[in-house]
């Protein structure tokens, strides 16, 4: 499986990286130097600035180590550019997320202490990292030093851009941020008021049947506002990223929520949904509203396009990974091309051919990139006389 997350705009940023003038493999002293401050700063023999491509990692200036380029499978910094603030890990190999890593495991270098930070570019997008490493784990750095580390990256970017003046806000830019700010009132404002009507609607229904539809509308309007919410508050319209809100999460309330929400839409459909196991009995570090978004899509589609069973499920994996499966009896039509899949935010087949029976539907190439994003992967698989969508999450994220 995959040890690293993938940005939401992976493609835009790699763009962003190659269009770079100063972000050439020739060296210069400012960045060597830049890179011993950091390892005096918190008394590490090792520093470097990262490069983070797509598919690998290189180094604008190494000191303390001898580096060539490496896979992102053994790169912390594919981490570390996820977030605006500092990444820092005391004791690698005691974090869940890097005890099993190459480069801390036993057979490679054994890496123990990592501090570092994302550099972002003016454009908005992070290209790599300046880090510290140690063999040795250290005590937490204090708030001063990871304030001046900061500062450090900031000069490393500068001197990459050869320091730009800031950017000036374009009207279009203020056209961006004023259209976010006009929708997301716009869609809260009638959502509320349906939200609201259906409240007192429920309090006066007497019909069973009736007052079950009104609880299912209430809890998909509350789904809805957290979910635009959520979008407004956590991506940046100038460069199309988009940050996880991580949460220690119930994953099994979560799953059986969701079944109770989509309940009446799957029998409406004349369809039945079983959930077979939920075996995370322990928290689950996510962005809780991103995986509602998958395992609502996946059901979706299974009402939409398949068969009239429906299977849910939570298990783990031979490796402990976390499995979340969505699998129904119907059949992938053989117009769809699973491989587009795959593809950034392209529609698995012909549009013209949403209707047909079994079809991967508009919303799994969101739900692969979601899942990307938490460092996981997402699968859709065609069995006999089934089709299988199975997100896969890193098994780092089940909380001890």
């Amino acid at each position: 499986m995959r040890t690293y997350p993938i940005p939401f705009n992976e493609v835009q940023r790699s763009a962003a990286v190659q269009n770079v003038p100063g972000l050439t493999r020739e060296n210069h002293d400012v960045f060597d130097n830049l890179c011993r401050a950091t390892a005096a700063l918190l008394d590490c023999p090792i520093a470097h600035i990262s490069v983070v491509e797509e598919d690998k990692q290189w180094y604008k200036s190494v000191v303390g180590i001898d580096l060539s380029d490496m896979p992102k499978d053994n790169s912390f910094c594919t981490l570390t550019i996820m977030s605006d603030s500092p990444m820092v890990i005391t004791d690698l190999s005691k974090d869940p997320k890097f005890s099993e890593h190459p480069m801390v495991a036993e057979g490679g270098p054994q890496a123990r202490f990592y501090a570092g930070v994302p550099l972002v570019l003016s454009s908005g997008y992070r290209f790599g990292s300046l880090c510290a490493l140690d063999l040795v784990p250290h005590e937490m750095p204090s708030d001063q030093l990871l304030v001046v580390l900061e500062h450090l990256g900031k000069y490393v970017v500068a001197a990459l851009e050869k320091a730009p003046a800031a950017p000036a806000v374009t009207e279009d830019e203020h056209g961006h941020s004023t259209f976010l700010n006009l929708v997301g009132h716009e869609l809260r404002t009638p959502l509320t008021i349906v939200n609201g009507g259906l409240k007192l609607l429920e309090h006066r229904i007497e019909d069973d049947v009736v007052k079950q539809l009104a609880k299912s509308s209430i809890k998909s309007t509350d789904h809805l506002a957290k979910l635009i919410d959520s979008i407004l508050k956590f991506s940046d319209v100038s460069t199309g990223e988009l940050q996880l809100n991580e949460q220690n999460t119930d994953l099994g309330a979560l799953l059986t929520n969701l079944v109770e929400t989509h309940a009446t839409a799957l029998a409406d459909a004349h369809k039945s949904i079983e959930v077979t196991n939920l075996s995370t009995s322990r928290p689950v570090l996510l962005d809780p509203e991103h995986i509602n978004i998958c395992v609502t899509s996946l059901l979706l589609n299974s009402v939409l396009h398949g068969g009239d069973t429906v299977e849910l499920s939570c298990t783990h994996d031979a490796k402990g990974h976390i499995e979340i499966h969505v699998i129904d009896d119907g059949n992938i039509d053989e117009h769809v091309e699973l491989a587009e899949l795959y593809k950034p935010f392209i529609i698995g087949g012909d549009v013209e051919r949403r209707g047909t029976r079994g079809g991967l539907g508009l919303g799994l190439p969101l739900t692969r990139k979601l899942v990307e994003l938490h460092g996981g992967e997402f699968e859709v698989r065609s069995e006999v006389d089934r089709t299988v969508a199975c997100i896969r999450l890193p098994k780092w994220r089940e909380l001890n």
